[in-house]
C-alpha cells in the first residue's frame, strides 16, 4: 500500500513540476487594441450640430473575426503564439474606424452605438480582405455604403483597395500595419458633406 502511495506521490510531483516548468517557460500573453494616433485622439472637441451618423458594425471575413493576430504566408495563416486582439477583430475595427471618422467630423455625433432617434446617415462597411503578409505587405479591400435617412437622397456605394508596407517581426508591427490600411479606408470615406 505504501509502495502505491509512493508511486502516486512521485507521479504527482512530476506532473506539478512539468506544469510549473511550462507555465514559467511560456511568454506572457499580450492583448492588443487598435488605437488612433495621438493627433486623432487630440482632435478638436465635439460640437454637436444635431447631425447623427451611425457606423454599423463592420463586416469582416469569418476566419478573421476572432481574437487571433494572423500573418499570411502564401495560403497559410500563422497565428501569434503570444499576442491576441483584446476583443473580436470586427469590434476592434468598428471602434477604430468610428474614432477616426468622429475625429474628421467633430460637429456631428459619429457613433457605433444604436442612436435613440434615427440617424441622418448610416454607414455600412464590408471588408472582404484584410491580410498582413510575412513579406510585410498589408492589404485591405473594402466596400462601403452611405444610406441617408431621407429616401429622396441617393445611396452612395464605394469600393477600394488599400495597401501599406512595413516590418512584421513582432505583433506590434502587425498591429501598426493593420492600423495603416484601416486609416486609409477612413480617409476614403467622405463624411464631410453628410447632413
Amino acid at each position: 500500500m505504501s509502495n502505491v502511495r509512493a508511486r502516486h506521490s512521485r507521479a504527482a510531483a512530476v506532473i506539478v513540476s512539468v506544469l510549473l516548468t511550462t507555465t514559467c517557460a511560456s511568454p506572457p500573453l499580450s492583448l492588443y487594441t487598435l488605437e488612433p494616433s495621438d493627433a486623432a485622439a487630440s482632435a478638436v472637441p465635439f460640437r454637436h450640430s444635431g447631425v447623427v451618423i451611425e457606423i454599423r458594425r463592420v463586416v469582416i471575413p469569418d476566419y478573421l473575426d476572432n481574437q487571433d493576430i494572423l500573418v499570411r504566408n502564401g495560403n497559410m495563416l500563422r497565428r501569434s503564439s503570444h499576442g491576441r486582439w483584446a476583443s473580436r477583430l470586427s469590434n476592434e475595427v468598428t471602434r477604430y474606424l468610428t474614432g477616426l471618422l468622429a475625429a474628421r467630423r467633430t460637429n456631428a455625433l459619429v457613433t457605433d452605438q444604436p442612436p435613440v432617434a434615427a440617424p441622418q446617415d448610416r454607414i455600412f462597411i464590408t471588408i472582404s480582405n484584410l491580410d498582413v503578409s510575412s513579406a510585410g505587405l498589408a492589404t485591405l479591400q473594402a466596400n462601403w455604403t452611405i444610406v441617408p435617412q431621407n429616401p429622396a437622397q441617393p445611396v452612395r456605394n464605394q469600393r477600394a483597395l488599400f495597401t501599406a508596407s512595413g516590418p512584421v517581426k513582432t505583433d506590434q508591427d502587425v498591429v501598426v500595419l493593420t492600423q495603416a490600411v484601416l486609416t486609409r479606408l477612413a480617409d476614403a470615406i467622405d463624411i464631410a458633406h453628410l447632413r
